[in-house]
């Protein structure tokens, strides 16, 4: 699929009470090692911790942001819903390596991650540089973009499910964001 725009982003769209109160809510459970559905080794490719939140207030509102970025950025997939958002914590020397957030399956209620998303929650750390890939067959004609400068807190980019992404490691504090997918029917 030809990608006119392989992200969007909104700077600082949320205020820092918006992020503090996201943090609460999410810190309020107990954080687990971040898995892997392959077997290629977890820590290598990605280390962070994560939590499950499920509220629908936070969903509605980063909803209309993202229909936004769906519309703005011309993608115009048909979003159904959000699967649950997944707080994440990245500590000193934690990453995530080249990834794509699509699944060779279908969800059992026919749904497939379409949309991602990330909100910057904190400022307070170094490196955890995030980097988007828009691939091409031809290596050289890759397009990486990998943002020099860390969002600001309150900022949220969004990407097409299906295309490659990465976290730097963090190299001093902790990087906290959180993390969503939206889904809806196949594509057609």
């Amino acid at each position: 699929m030809y990608l006119e725009n392989a992200h969007c982003i909104s700077i600082a769209r949320f205020d820092k009470s918006f992020c503090n109160n996201i943090i609460t809510l999410a810190e309020k459970n107990a954080l687990a090692l971040a898995e892997l559905d392959s077997k290629l080794g977890n820590k290598k490719i990605r280390n962070s911790k994560i939590v499950f939140l499920n509220d629908d207030k936070l969903n509605q509102t980063l909803r209309t942001v993202l229909d936004d970025h769906n519309k703005s950025a011309k993608w115009n997939f048909n979003i159904k819903e959000f699967e649950p958002l997944q707080y994440t914590v990245y500590n000193v020397d934690d990453h995530y390596d080249w990834h794509i957030d699509s699944h060779p399956y279908v969800y059992p209620n026919g749904m497939i991650r379409k949309l991602s998303f990330t909100l910057c929650l904190n400022e307070d750390y170094e490196g955890g540089e995030f980097e988007i890939s828009n691939p091409n067959p031809n290596p050289l004609k890759h397009i990486n973009t990998k943002f020099k400068d860390k969002f600001t807190t309150g900022t949220l980019i969004s990407f097409p499910s299906f295309v490659w992404h990465k976290v730097h490691k963090v190299t001093n504090g902790t990087r906290k964001v959180l993390v969503g997918w939206a889904v809806g029917t196949q594509f057609i």
